[in-house]
């Protein structure tokens, strides 16, 4: 059974925001970065538009197809979440 966190919504929305953010500032399309990358642009869409839980394996060649390093990715997205956020019920 898959455990379904609480606060998931906000921590999807955060990735999905920095994705979207990233490759508008690329300056490339969804459909350019499929193309370019071999990607699905429906993967790209569902992870900008947080549709549903994205895999980290996802994360990681979006992060590799925009240029930046995973590490920096999560800095930004652990910025854009509320200062108290955890996705465990404590």
């Amino acid at each position: 059974m898959q455990h379904v966190f609480k606060n998931s919504q906000i921590l999807l929305d955060a990735i999905s925001c920095v994705l979207r953010e990233e490759r508008v500032k690329s300056g490339k399309s969804a459909r350019m970065l499929a193309y370019e990358y071999d990607l699905h642009v429906s993967m790209i869409s569902r992870a900008e538009n947080s549709k549903n839980d994205i895999k980290v394996t996802s994360i990681y060649a979006l992060c590799e197809a925009l240029n930046i390093p995973v590490d920096v990715f999560f800095n930004k997205v652990k910025n854009k979440l509320p200062q108290d956020f955890s996705l465990l019920d404590l």
